[in-house]
């Protein structure tokens, strides 16, 4: 792309950019400073979502969150995925939102207007697609230490703390690379455009949800750490994210990889 059309393609989304960075930034604001009752709004649904897929009721507790006293577990603030929520909307607006600008022409709307369109689709789409995955994520949270600690695999391994990360980061980082999937096609299938050919790059396709990802779980607590001079520990959490990405990112890969392959030779 030469300067003209960087320029042009800068002129034409800058504004949704900008629309989107303030969004991000006030969305990580209001969660750093809210408090359960003001997190109800995602909170509820979640809890519903597990109890409708588990059958283990759930009540809300002020000031605590939804908690079952019998399995001794509790849908804290933490447990919100409302960070699963802002790093969903980033993507999708970041990521696509020069796409929508190319659809105005079939569509006959004004590029403003769909911009604009785009970024609420992606704030509805990201609070829908995270009382999704959050109410897997917890059902998973549930049952899985229960699964290990009956069989006896793992023991010694994984600590409560630890297995906690490394079911969130596995659901919420999957998850993501198949929001951004399905979202990439369908902008190909309405552009009939022909992106997923054999000689692309499957990770290459990953680079926007990995960026994100990492930007938001460990870029900005790592600057937030330099710069309030924390003495945290940060290295064993970090290492585990990326262990789990990485992994996550190595079972996509032979996945299409194995998927390509078939579709060539039929």
């Amino acid at each position: 792309m030469d300067t003209g059309k960087k320029l042009r393609f800068l002129r034409e989304n800058i504004m949704f950019y900008l629309i989107g960075f303030s969004l991000i930034l006030g969305m990580k604001y209001l969660y750093s400073k809210a408090s359960c009752d003001d997190l109800r709004w995602i909170l509820g649904p979640t809890a519903r979502w597990v109890e409708i897929l588990t059958d283990i009721p759930f009540r809300y507790e002020p000031g605590m969150g939804y908690a079952n006293h019998g399995l001794r577990f509790l849908i804290a603030p933490s447990c919100s995925g409302v960070q699963f929520l802002i790093i969903t909307a980033a993507m999708l607006i970041f990521s696509f939102s020069h796409s929508v600008g190319d659809c105005s022409v079939k569509v006959h709307i004004p590029g403003i207007a769909l911009g604009f369109g785009w970024i609420v689709v992606s704030l509805l789409l990201s609070y829908v697609s995270t009382v999704f995955v959050n109410g897997l994520r917890i059902v998973v949270a549930i049952y899985l230490p229960w699964l290990f600690e009956r069989t006896g695999v793992f023991r010694g391994l994984f600590t409560p703390d630890r297995l906690h990360t490394v079911i969130g980061v596995v659901v919420y980082f999957a998850a993501l690379l198949t929001i951004y999937r399905l979202t990439g096609l369908l902008f190909d299938r309405f552009q009939g455009a022909e992106k997923d050919s054999t000689s692309a790059s499957i990770l290459g396709r990953c680079l926007s949800p990995v960026f994100w990802y990492f930007f938001m779980v460990l870029g900005i607590p790592f600057l937030n750490r330099i710069l309030h001079g924390s003495s945290d520990s940060f290295t064993d959490f970090a290492f585990l994210v990326t262990l789990c990405c990485g992994l996550v990112l190595l079972f996509y890969s032979m996945t299409f990889g194995i998927y390509r392959r078939i579709r060539r030779r039929s």
